[in-house]
């Protein structure tokens, strides 16, 4: 299964702006100066106060806590105040790199201590401040229904009139509704002449009698009545979202290479691990969760991202729900494979991305997220960390917070 975590900060980017200097000796130091100089000393706690350091200095944020030339100023101020040269890299004892970042709600600050052999990192989060007028409750909640679990992995599934289909990495089961209760009618074998590449994606597509399904070099179509699967070789596209939105994905890896197909054939992006694309009545919008962990976001068309925030996670799908902007995208939260997930909805609005839900919790880690039947579902699969059952969920939006 996908495990594609890193340190991800979620998916994007709000109104901001970083708090301005105190007025007066009598004021409070601001927020952003107090975390940088405790994020220096967290950085010489972990590192051991080495006494010549090289540092540099990466700014992914586009609202950063406060100027980044102030920022560096302020950190370079801290260290030698403690007693630490910055030096240049033939004397440097260590070297630490620093990124200044975000997530949904904090400021992220991270530093990797590189000495000898070994890498450290430190993390500091703090919370984000809203410009005037910026902010606004949730006008959403995610609602979300359990369809199907078992011991073992699922892929993506799919519901049509009174089946359900469950696509597991070597077959594809067709369960039937018997009284309210799924009954398993059939199996239909999935071949592959390559081994499957580690942590497996695959996308399934069902119309009435006609089946689809993606995985990594090979594309297997067929159909439930009469039962039939065929699977050959092949470096076919997949289809991402209800519209209009395809990508060729990796042979041989978890991830679309970022060449489009479909009505963006012949354009590209950077890789990505998943991307949903919203018409509205003013704009065409994308958003890629790149590979690279940063969020980019297109409007009307794909020459450039209009922004990019860092640090984010793997899952993302678009969702109809009518309600504010109408088109929302869900968005996986920032947890490791041994933490539960979260699934929040966004709206992009002047360019950002501002919430309109809060977070749903999820019973484990979110391994895939895919466009359901409808522009008004979204699947997902959870891995229980109570149960150690893999889940299939479906996610819908209503209105109110």
């Amino acid at each position: 299964m996908m495990l594609m975590r890193f340190l991800r900060c979620s998916v994007f980017l709000f109104a901001f702006v970083a708090p301005g200097p105190a007025a007066n000796a009598q004021d409070a130091m601001p927020v952003w100066q107090t975390n940088a100089n405790e994020f220096v000393k967290d950085i010489l706690n972990r590192s051991g106060s080495p006494s010549a350091v090289l540092i540099v200095f990466e700014n992914q944020s586009s609202s950063p806590a406060a100027d980044p030339a102030l920022l560096k100023r302020t950190i370079l101020d801290n260290f030698q105040k403690a007693g630490v040269r910055v030096v240049k890299p033939e004397l440097a004892l260590a070297e630490i790199q620093i990124v200044f970042s975000e997530d949904w709600q904090n400021h992220v600050w991270v530093a990797s201590i590189r000495q000898g052999p070994g890498v450290q990192t430190v993390i500091r989060r703090f919370a984000r401040v809203q410009r005037d007028g910026g902010s606004r409750a949730p006008t959403l909640t995610i609602r979300k229904t359990l369809v199907w679990q078992q011991e073992t992995p699922i892929l993506d599934f799919a519901t049509e009139g009174q089946n359900l289909y469950v696509l597991e990495p070597d077959q594809l089961v067709v369960y039937g509704n018997d009284d309210g209760h799924w009954r398993m009618r059939q199996t239909l074998a999935i071949s592959h002449e390559r081994p499957w590449p580690r942590d497996l994606r695959g996308r399934l597509q069902v119309n009435g009698l006609q089946i689809t399904a993606n995985f990594p070099g090979t594309l297997c179509t067929g159909s439930s009545s009469p039962p039939a699967m065929q699977c050959r070789l092949g470096d076919d596209s997949w289809r991402i979202d209800q519209g209009t939105l395809s990508a060729f994905f990796s042979p041989a890896r978890n991830f679309f290479t970022g060449v489009l197909a479909g009505a963006n054939a012949g354009e590209s992006v950077p890789a990505f691990f998943s991307g949903a694309a919203i018409q509205t009545p003013d704009s065409r919008q994308w958003v890629f969760a790149g590979t690279d962990g940063r969020a980019r976001i297109y409007m009307n068309n794909l020459a450039s991202p209009v922004a990019m925030a860092g640090d984010l996670g793997s899952n993302l799908a678009a969702i109809q729900s009518g309600c504010g902007s109408g088109h929302q995208v869900l968005v996986s939260s920032a947890n490791d494979l041994d933490r539960n997930d979260g699934l929040q909805a966004i709206e992009i609005q002047n360019r950002e991305a501002i919430p309109a839900s809060s977070v749903t919790e999820l019973p484990g880690p979110l391994m895939a997220l895919w466009p359901g039947e409808t522009g008004q579902v979204v699947h997902g699969i959870v891995w229980s960390l109570t149960t150690g059952r893999y889940e299939a969920w479906s996610f819908s939006a209503g209105c109110g917070g």
